[in-house]
């Protein structure tokens, strides 16, 4: 089983794979360590990390996705969690119908600046990327990811794959989506 978390940017897709790495022993690539490692060690592939999740996600696409099939043909169970759209892991899913599971978070319900003030309060964490923006900065990214969610929560309808909005009750959310991983993994 290939369990695919996407979403967007500070949703809480890192803190959530630590937790399933934990409690289920569910390995996983953050695809922000594959983008990263690209931008920086193979610039002629042409990924810029700030472009935002549509164009990182496709730009990423190819190489995810034959990465996916060589685990799904080891049959190895793995999580990937990062930049990823609906309609790529739905293309992989009818490859691979019993073994491709996949959820995506966003927040399309938070106004802007209470988004900027809960990532300046639970500032610290792995991948702690914001600090480094000023709240002007940021908070055109947060427009940014806000519009980003509404497309990832319209995909998911289209496409048949469940959306977890963490915009309110965080913990609770993730939760939700633990006991999702639960269940699609056989393990519920």
């Amino acid at each position: 089983m290939l369990l695919f978390i996407g979403g967007a940017a500070r949703t809480g897709k890192g803190i959530l794979v630590r937790r399933l790495l934990a409690e289920m022993h569910l390995p996983y690539l953050s695809l922000d360590v594959l983008k990263m490692g690209l931008a920086r060690g193979v610039p002629e592939y042409a990924i810029d990390p700030d472009a935002g999740g549509m164009q990182v996600a496709g730009r990423l696409w190819p190489l995810v996705r034959e990465m996916s099939m060589s685990l799904l043909d080891q049959r190895v169970d793995y999580v990937m969690e990062g930049e990823i759209l609906p309609k790529h892991v739905d293309a992989l899913r009818h490859r691979y119908p019993s073994q491709i599971k996949a959820c995506f978070l966003g927040y399309c319900t938070i106004a802007p600046a209470q988004k900027l003030h809960e990532i300046r309060v639970h500032a610290g964490s792995p991948n702690d990327w914001p600090q480094s923006y000023a709240d002007a900065d940021l908070l055109t990214i947060i427009s940014r990811e806000i519009a980003f969610s509404q497309y990832l929560q319209a995909e998911c309808v289209r496409y048949g794959f469940r959306y977890f909005d963490t915009s309110r009750q965080f913990m609770q959310t993730l939760d939700e989506i633990v006991a999702f991983a639960r269940e699609a993994s056989g393990e519920a």
